[in-house]
């Protein structure tokens, strides 16, 4: 794989002696793309058994004239992309977290009109391996935003199917999926969908989104949310408006974010300091990419897997492999 970029930034301490000065370098390599014709955007991504995951989505056909939808699963598997177990049903622009247990996957849509209430996990890619089928959400919702903290899977926003947009966050423990999904405090910021929410050290973030889409309203607020006191914290602005990006813990302090759409697509890959929300652009992709699934393969290394590189109802199965120094 040839390194077409390598840049490096300091994130500096705001004139605050005690913190250190951290210095990251990155270099983004071309990873095997996706195969011809599984190109994709508005999928799912993740690692399980140690193995890179892609599922679902949504692409067009070459003429532009017919969207398919997805339920098709990719497992990269010695160098190469293998067909895994398939969803269900086809699954585009649904909530998705990842951990050691599995591979999460909630609501989403199969038609671009109509929300799901489904929520599945994939434990296993071995040959007899499916996605297994987990209490549904409480209300139908797409175009949410997850993570996964301490075994508890969370989703925050998204789109119902009255076409309202929701602030509401909703959290299912992994471990003990039987007691269902429970309500936590809404974020209080303006309901969204296409944001990013990430955890990072003992704490969830929630970045940007999109507001209203006609017209096109990206947003640049920041929340903090604690698990212990239930409580969210607004916090300073991002310097971008922003949607559609993802995002991955550096550390327990920094948030590596990329993919996002602001009306544009952009290719620019980024560090967000969590305490300041201040950000320093670490590199590029590949090419621009947005919807699409930010896998955390290491400490070290992240993949951005295919995703949508224009708003011409194109998609990609180009692999931006993310490596740097900490």
């Amino acid at each position: 794989m040839k390194a077409i970029e390598k840049q490096k930034f300091d994130s500096k301490p705001n004139n605050n002696k005690n913190i250190m000065t951290k210095t990251f370098s990155c270099n983004v390599t071309s990873g095997v793309p996706l195969p011809k014709e599984n190109d994709r955007g508005g999928h799912i991504g993740g690692v399980v058994e140690q193995k890179i995951i892609v599922s679902g989505g949504n692409r067009w056909s070459d003429n532009k004239t017919q969207k398919f939808f997805l339920n098709n699963t990719l497992i990269f598997d010695d160098q190469k992309w293998i067909e895994g177990p398939s969803l269900p049903n086809p699954i585009a622009y649904s909530v998705f977290a990842y951990d050691e247990s599995g591979l999460y996957v909630a609501g989403g849509t199969s038609d671009g009109i109509s929300m799901l209430k489904s929520v599945y996990v994939l434990r296993s890619t071995n040959g007899n391996a499916k996605w297994e089928r987990l209490p549904d959400l409480p209300e139908a919702l797409g175009f949410g935003a997850g993570t996964i903290l301490n075994g508890k899977f969370y989703i925050s926003g998204g789109k119902l199917n009255s076409g309202q947009k929701t602030n509401r966050m909703w959290v299912l423990d992994t471990n003990n999926t039987n007691k269902g999904w429970l309500e936590n405090n809404s974020f209080s910021g303006s309901a969204r969908t296409l944001h990013s929410m990430v955890e990072c050290g003992n704490f969830l973030y929630l970045l940007g989104g999109v507001a209203e889409e006609s017209p096109l309203n990206p947003l640049s607020d920041a929340y903090k949310y604690d698990p212990i006191t239930n409580k969210w914290e607004k916090l300073n602005d991002l310097p971008l408006k922003g949607y559609a990006w993802v995002s991955q813990p550096v550390d327990d302090k920094n948030i590596l974010i990329t993919g996002r759409a602001d009306g544009s697509i952009h290719s620019d890959i980024w560090i967000i300091n969590s305490k300041t929300m201040n950000m320093k652009k670490l590199g590029n992709l590949i090419i621009p990419s947005t919807t699409a699934p930010l896998v955390k393969v290491s400490d070290s290394q992240y993949w951005l897997l295919g995703g949508e590189p224009d708003s011409n109802k194109n998609r990609t199965g180009i692999v931006s492999i993310i490596n740097f120094n900490k």
